[in-house]
């Protein structure tokens, strides 16, 4: 039976003071850490199991820097692990979670299932560590220094493996940075608050955390379909090598064309039953469709259409293989404002609320015997010799100022390799050509510098073209930072936007309507004024009417002006040979600079 209160303050009282009390223990809850799941304790798992003497062993291994077990693929986090475990004074990781089936399950499919991101399963120790767990699960006791020997391995093997899907699942297998030194200056996604060692503090939930920094763009998950259904078309059918030895209609190598076509369409289509006989019956057709898929034009089967699509059927497998790592390098943001450019597809995104796209020029392919005339120019000194790599780099930067009618300040690579050997002949050349030379800071005159006391190479005065209309650079320059002084530019060489191979540059990127950038760049700081200030600049009417002045007044400014912007916007210069277009269709795009061949060797190693 309950008592009432009879005095309603004592009433409020009570309740404030329960209230209040409820609110603490909640605060406490929730501010207290969860206790750490150890686990079942060691000394559970096996009858006759030391700890003290399994964590001594353990310390003595990390200790040891030759210490490597039998059998393991690599050990790429070695000492940085050994530490961890010296950290945790020697307790075993996966150990106290063995006996846990959940655990187990999690393991074997976080081991295997890397295949499904074009990672081969060897390299992460799966049937290694399964045998190794067949052994522990018919262990019964602990008997002997063998027996802490194999447990000590088991618990280090099966960290190494973890560490190292999570790493190469987050951030890629191969390091970019180094694998392309100094070509590669894109921020990798998904290193900000990555650590590496989170993923062995909770070993229940462990496939949570690889799953929170592994790739989940819609971009990546095509990609691995792609990977899976030409890997498993390739598993199922004996592949057919195009013959040049035979003519282009013979029926083997027909044969060939037919079975690239299915294996192309089928890793596309809901339902692979028929599709063979609807290739045959609808043959020129689906051959069409291909071109175009392949970025060639419209046609029949000739000898770019063998060469593009008849190759190895491996290719086709190594070109999703390579596209998922660089993914993993690198996601294009899902929203916010940016400039993305695709070298391989001569294409700048301008990312808006919408997508508005424009043709570049980007860096010319260096010969495909570069190394061999690099190393030759090494021994042989000879400036004219020495092999120009122009390739336009990968890079992530924020665009933070515009230049209208910039100056351009040749690079040595061009001076020594394009007028050098002009300018010994005759200095007034650089006059001619609308250049001036600067020495000192001062503008001085050609024939008054002793040329000849320079390498080609190494020409210490600056040779500067003069802004205007007939400048390299046009009339707009967009600079951002990196380490190549590449930048985003116009050009009087206008005719080059109607070629189907735009890598014609020296490497910086090329604009075929610089006005539109710098529009939609200035669009993007948040005063509408700033656009129509840039337009009257350029000698083009304002969009605000109000602004707007006769015709005949309209007057590009001449002199060199810089805009220096108040909101810096990003720049993604990315390098991907598959598209996915937004009708869902797919297109593979040339891979201009040979990278796809290096990589796809280093991830199949």
């Amino acid at each position: 039976m309950s008592i009432p209160l009879k005095n309603s303050n004592l009433t409020h009282t009570f309740l404030f003071l329960f209230a209040i009390g409820i609110l603490l223990f909640t605060i406490d809850s929730c501010t207290k850490k969860p206790k750490e799941d150890i686990g079942t304790p060691v000394e559970d798992i096996l009858e006759g199991l030391d700890p003290e003497k399994l964590a001594d062993l353990m310390l003595l291994k990390a200790a040891d820097s030759s210490y490597k077990p039998n059998g393991i693929f690599d050990a790429r986090f070695n000492d940085t692990l050994k530490a961890f475990y010296i950290q945790r004074n020697g307790m075993p990781i996966w150990l106290p979670f063995l006996k846990d089936s959940m655990v187990r399950i999690h393991i074997h499919e976080t081991l295997l299932g890397t295949i499904d991101h074009g990672l081969h399963p060897k390299f992460y120790n799966g049937a290694l560590i399964a045998t190794y767990l067949q052994k522990f699960d018919s262990m019964k006791s602990v008997n002997s220094d063998m027996d802490y020997n194999f447990l000590t391995d088991l618990d280090y093997i099966i960290s190494m493996s973890i560490l190292s899907v999570y790493k190469d699942l987050a951030l890629g297998r191969i390091d970019p940075y180094s694998f392309y030194k100094p070509f590669f200056e894109l921020n990798l996604t998904r290193a900000k608050s990555f650590n590496l060692f989170s993923v062995l503090t909770h070993q229940r939930s462990f496939q949570d955390s690889i799953s929170l920094k592994s790739p989940s763009s819609i971009y990546y998950h095509k990609l691995q379909l792609l990977y899976k259904n030409y890997s498993e078309f390739v598993k199922k059918n004996t592949i057919l090598f195009y013959d040049t030895a035979q003519n282009l209609g013979s029926i083997h190598n027909q044969n060939v064309v037919n079975q690239r076509l299915e294996m192309i369409w089928s890793a596309q289509a809901d339902s692979t039953k028929g599709l063979r006989a609807k290739i045959m019956a609808e043959r020129e057709h689906y051959i069409n469709k291909t071109r175009l898929m392949f970025s060639l034009p419209a046609g029949k089967i000739d000898s770019v259409f063998i060469t593009t699509v008849c190759g190895p059927a491996t290719e086709l497998i190594d070109n999703a293989m390579v596209s998922l790592e660089r993914e993993r390098w690198f996601s294009k943001p899902d929203t916010g404002n940016y400039v993305y450019v695709n070298l391989i597809d001569f294409l700048a995104e301008l990312k808006n609320d919408s997508v508005a796209n424009m043709r570049v020029c980007v860096g010319k392919s260096k010969l495909e015997t570069y190394d061999e005339k690099y190393r030759a120019y090494l021994i042989s000194k000879n400036a004219r010799a020495k092999p120009i790599n122009s390739e336009t780099p990968v890079i992530g930067s924020l665009i933070k100022e515009i230049v209208i009618n910039p100056t351009w300040t040749v690079p040595n690579s061009i001076i020594g390799k394009e007028m050098y050997h002009q300018i010994i002949n005759n200095p007034n050349y650089l006059t001619r050509k609308g250049f001036e030379v600067v020495n000192e800071g001062k503008v001085v005159s050609p024939s008054s510098i002793n040329w000849k006391k320079f390498k080609p190479y190494g020409v210490t005065v600056k040779i500067r073209q003069k802004a205007g209309p007939n400048n390299s650079l046009g009339i707009l320059k967009f600079n951002f930072p990196n380490g190549h002084n590449i930048y985003m530019h116009d050009t009087p060489e206008k005719s080059k936007f109607n070629q189907k191979n735009r890598a014609v540059s020296h490497g910086c990127i090329r604009l075929n309507n610089p006005v539109a950038m710098a529009e939609f760049i200035l669009g993007l700081q948040g005063d509408s004024s700033i656009v129509d200030n840039f337009r009257l600049k350029m000698g083009l009417q304002p969009y605000d009417s109000a602004l707007q002045i006769e015709d005949s007044l309209l007057k590009p400014i001449k002199e060199t002006q810089i805009i220096r912007l108040k909101r810096a916007i990003p720049v993604y210069i990315d390098y991907r040979t598959i598209v996915f277009e937004q009708d869902a269709g797919l297109r593979f795009a040339k891979d201009i600079y040979r990278k796809n061949k290096s990589i796809a060797k280093r991830l199949n190693q």
